[in-house]
């Protein structure tokens, strides 16, 4: 029988943990595509110039995965660290209304101490304009005072209503992780289904599983306003404690 595949393989990602365990991190049934590589070294024997004898050794493996939608926990994994909730300062910025006179204007939050930083807005709205510094405005130009999220500018400076933009830090509990110099991804295992479909018109659904992968650390995430992004990720297929590197079953 003749066989055909047309599809892209869910994925059962499995960390490989002390003692010889598995702990299951992830599943994806929404890769876009997915490819097993195998490639070896050979070493020849030449009778006069015409290759007689063939010596194959170094047998290496790649599985490649793209997606175009994915968890955030793919990002982490590459990086060799956990998403997790920690106490972060996200930054902000804030375009405010400011009435003649100098009041009106209040912030959304109330921004980390000592970060608030703030500029009067030029005629175009967009350009940064004087510096707006903490002070007393109802006696000094261009200083401000705040209480809690509510700003006060000096009257002289804002003769006629404007605009000022903020930029501050806000502390609060996020979805995180960090990347540093030092971790890097460790060992998995992958099991991933797929089907085959033979000139009768049955599939067949069979599973690749790889025994002991591992991330290439090489992440690159282009963020395009025209095309949608990618996370292509590029796995080494290597042998287990026993030389396996791959089995293909049957399900």
């Amino acid at each position: 029988m003749l066989y055909g595949i047309k599809d892209a393989a869910n994925l059962h990602v499995y960390e490989q943990v002390a003692g010889g365990g598995l702990k299951p991190v992830l599943y994806a049934d929404y890769a876009k595509t997915s490819s097993i590589d195998f490639t070896a070294d050979s070493i020849y024997a030449y009778n006069k110039t015409t290759k007689a004898i063939r010596w194959d050794k170094q047998r290496e493996g790649t599985f490649k995965t793209e997606m175009e939608v994915f968890e955030l926990k793919w990002l982490s994994l590459l990086f060799g660290t956990t998403m997790s909730n920690k106490t972060m300062p996200v930054a902000k910025r804030e375009v405010l209304n400011v009435q003649a006179g100098g009041a009106g204007a209040e912030l959304a939050s109330v921004p980390k101490a000592g970060s608030l930083v703030i500029f009067k807005l030029d005629s175009d709205g967009i350009s940064h304009g004087t510096e707006q510094t903490a002070g007393t405005p109802a006696t000094t130009e261009d200083k401000y005072s705040i209480e809690t999220k509510a700003l006060t500018f000096n009257a002289t400076t804002f003769s006629t209503a404007g605009k000022v933009v903020c930029y501050y830090l806000l502390e609060g509990t996020h979805n995180t992780f960090t990347v540093d110099n030092v971790s890097f991804p460790g060992g998995y295992t992958i099991y991933a289904d797929s089907a085959v479909r033979g000139t009768n018109q049955v599939d067949t659904f069979v599973q690749y599983q790889l025994l002991n992968v591992k991330p290439k650390s090489n992440v690159s995430l282009t963020m395009d306003a025209d095309n949608v992004a990618r996370l292509s990720i590029e796995w080494d297929i290597l042998a287990d404690s026993t030389g396996d590197m791959m089995h293909y079953v049957e399900v």
